[in-house]
């Protein structure tokens, strides 16, 4: 099998465990997949570890591998809460609650003033070093086009644009990027904050603009 058709194969695999785990948490199976979790994730490894590849299959391994480290992260959270809301009954944790609640003690204003709030947290989903988006690699774009659907569907924002208006606004932010800093490539990455999907782009000084700035001085 074709290494295209291994990772192709694996996302199939790993959007039915998606629906597996969905259905557990929401009550319609007995038991969580965890056997097909595990044996998924040897797979997903093992396609890492054991193949020769090359640049646009390596981008598409990193962006099915980041795909699954989120769901495999959420999964491990839901199951871990899951476990731990089992195991203490509800009463029990009320009079838990009700108890720690009467015998803490007051926190004083300042302390409370100085703590440091704590940040949104921010996953990498895909990333893609970009020359032209309409002219370039074809198969880059669409795979982190593909990236981009998925994390949109997976926190659900509206109606996404279609491929060719994604590769318009990236192009559009490449030109602008490179106008401003002489570079040849534009290094895009997709997140995924506070329950939405963003694009940061920065520059990729290559070996040769890097030596040119260096002699130019």
């Amino acid at each position: 099998m074709a290494l295209e058709d291994e990772l192709e194969s694996l996302n199939v695999r790993i959007r039915k465990l998606r629906v597996q785990f969905d259905l557990f948490f929401s009550g319609a199976l007995p038991k969580p997949p965890l056997e097909a979790r595990d044996l998924l994730d040897k797979e997903v490894k093992r396609v890492g570890s054991t193949r020769e590849m090359k640049l646009a299959q390596r981008f598409l391994y990193n962006t099915l591998l980041n795909r699954w480290n989120i769901f495999t992260e959420l999964w491990n959270k839901r199951l871990t809460e899951r476990e731990e809301g089992a195991r203490t009954p509800v009463i029990a944790r009320r009079r838990v609650t009700d108890s720690e609640a009467r015998d803490a003690p007051p926190v004083p204003a300042p302390e409370t003033a100085r703590r440091p709030a704590q940040g949104p947290e921010r996953k990498l989903v895909a990333r893609a070093a970009v020359r032209d988006a309409v002219d370039g690699s074809e198969q880059d774009m669409k795979a982190f086009y593909k990236s981009f659907l998925e994390a949109r569907q997976e926190v659900g924002n509206g109606k996404p644009p279609s491929y060719e208006k994604f590769c318009q606004e990236i192009q559009k932010q490449a030109q602008t990027i490179r106008q401003k800093t002489s570079c040849e490539r534009v290094d895009f990455r997709l997140y995924v904050e506070e329950n939405k999907v963003s694009l940061k782009a920065k520059p990729v000084l290559d070996a040769e603009t890097a030596d040119g700035k260096e002699k130019g001085r």
